[in-house]
């Protein structure tokens, strides 16, 4: 999963051969969805930000975790006004085949915006807890998912999202830093090595936010320059953000640093 790709042509679509990417691992980074899904590797030539399915996660932070030397294969293409990397071996030797076209990705807002999955006979549970941010689509300013205080991420239904253009017409549900949430979901089904910050992942199935049920009309949407990031909510209700300090504005791009003290793998 990754942001949507700013530079994506019929060019960048070409096969090429994998290259290797060796140097210290400076970062994890979680993505929208909240998984880490992406890495920093200080490498001779410069810095190098290699991204990677979300079920190699577990598997990567134990073989290469911060500090230590990743030795690993990425395929390169244009990416906007920067080079993306993308995993394609994950140790010292060269993968097979010898020539790899760019993989196709759905971007992180689709997977939120897409349908869920959930486990077989999966019961519903009341989930309850203050809210400390929310992700929304850049584009539309949607609001796809809400964070609790205890690290759940609750997935708003498609229900509930905001259909019209205006920020805040009559009938929109208030979203506040600190409001009080409860609400009905499912757990989301586990991803399989996959690692993430929030301890639940839930499909809401129905919301109310300060004893108040949320309708229709949602939450009402976000502007675009302060929902670029999972946690920076640069806006006066969900408090000042700090976005990464790093070469290309990872922030910028939806990413948010991850630190290892977070929940552990799925």
């Amino acid at each position: 999963m990754a942001p949507p790709n700013p530079g994506m042509t019929a060019n960048a679509m070409s096969a090429s051969a994998p290259m290797p990417v060796t140097g210290t691992v400076q970062r994890y980074y979680v993505d929208r969805t909240g998984f880490v899904t992406a890495m920093d590797v200080q490498a001779a030539d410069g810095v190098k930000m290699v991204r990677f399915s979300p079920s190699l996660a577990s598997s990567l932070t134990s073989m290469y975790p911060v500090g230590s030397t990743a030795s690993v294969y990425v395929t390169s293409s244009n990416w906007g006004k920067m080079t993306r990397y993308d995993l394609a071996g994950t140790s010292a030797t060269m993968p097979a085949p010898t020539a790899m076209y760019q993989p196709v990705m759905v971007s992180d807002i689709e997977v939120l915006k897409a349908e869920p999955f959930v486990m077989l006979g999966a019961k519903t549970q009341m989930y309850s807890g203050k809210v400390t941010g929310a992700i929304s689509d850049p584009d539309s300013g949607e609001v796809l998912a809400i964070i609790l205080d205890d690290k759940t991420m609750l997935r708003i239904p498609r229900e509930n999202r905001q259909p019209q253009a205006s920020p805040a017409p009559e009938g929109v549900t208030p979203l506040f830093k600190g409001s009080y949430v409860a609400a009905y979901g499912i757990p989301e089904a586990p991803r399989w090595g996959a690692v993430s910050p929030f301890a639940e992942r839930v499909v809401a199935t129905s919301i109310s936010v300060n004893g108040h049920q949320v309708g229709a009309l949602g939450f009402g949407k976000l502007h675009r320059d302060n929902t670029d990031t999972l946690f920076g909510f640069n806006i006066p209700f969900f408090g000042g953000g700090s976005p990464v300090d790093d070469p290309f504005t990872r922030s910028s791009m939806g990413y948010t640093a991850y630190s290892a003290a977070a929940p552990a793998a799925m």
